[in-house]
């Protein structure tokens, strides 16, 4: 048989356990207008964080070539949050009764600016982020998988069997394929860039044992090699380089070597 003492409950009373109170439970106290603006501000902040936190981990990683999707994507999910964020909001605000317009038009204006400064803050992120890395004549600089070493220009040289149809400027470069996969050195996606813009290269040129140079407008660079030779510019008579522009692919950060002078 059971034990009555484990499985009767306590009649209500005094004696009750736990102890009864007769006084109906309290309301809790409501939220005030100013509280709840400072809540959805603060959880719009941190749906700001989260998203340029984001951004971020995409341009600095191996998936920044899919920023091109990704970034929008991202863009429409955080506006989707600070939306839905503020109408919650709103309708909160609504709720209490009395005079509700003007926290609203607090929230709203608060929202606009700082949607608006985090727009500008994103952008100029991005442009410093996808902008090149700054090198200097004769160092090592890398981008991506390839480190390169450049010397300054000379312009006006004259190549046996390189008819130009500007004046030939010619570049000594090293790149080297520090990555664990093949890549393609590519001479079109360097860059000279003068008063007039930037030129992209023609030909690469590498010494050869017939004492002539092997041309080819790109190079072919498995894990662990590197190239050794020139890298030639076919510009506007009278140009005058002032900055290097050199990629590992069409399409990365790159990094630029002033030459002015050089």
């Amino acid at each position: 048989m059971s034990d009555p003492q484990l499985t009767r409950p306590d009649p209500p009373g005094p004696v009750a356990w736990p102890p009864h109170d007769p006084r109906p439970p309290g309301r809790a106290a409501p939220v005030r207008a100013g509280r709840r603006i400072a809540q959805a501000f603060g959880a719009v902040l941190g749906v700001q964080a989260l998203a340029a936190f984001a951004i971020l981990l995409i341009l600095n990683s191996y998936r920044r070539s899919a920023a091109g999707w990704l970034l929008p994507l991202i863009a429409v999910a955080d506006a989707a949050a600070t939306l839905q964020i503020c109408w919650l909001a709103i309708r909160d605000i609504r709720l209490l009764g009395g005079r509700t317009a003007g926290p609203r038009r607090l929230l709203t204006a608060l929202v606009l600016l700082l949607a608006a400064g985090l727009a500008g803050g994103g952008y100029a992120l991005h442009k410093h982020a996808t902008a090149p890395v700054r090198g200097v004549l004769g160092a090592p600089v890398q981008d991506g998988d390839l480190t390169f070493t450049a010397y300054g220009p000379r312009c006006g040289v004259k190549i046996k069997g390189i008819a130009a149809e500007g004046t030939l400027c010619r570049v000594r470069l090293t790149a080297a394929n520090t990555g664990s996969a093949a890549l393609r050195l590519d001479a079109a996606a360097q860059r000279l860039h003068g008063g007039d813009g930037g030129h992209p290269g023609s030909v690469l040129l590498r010494p050869s044992r017939s004492k002539r140079y092997a041309r080819s407008a790109s190079r072919a660079l498995p894990a662990g090699s590197s190239f050794t030779g020139y890298l030639l510019f076919d510009v506007p008579p009278g140009f005058a380089p002032r900055a290097l522009e050199l990629h590992a692919t069409g399409d990365s950060r790159g990094v630029r070597i002033e030459v002015g002078g050089a």
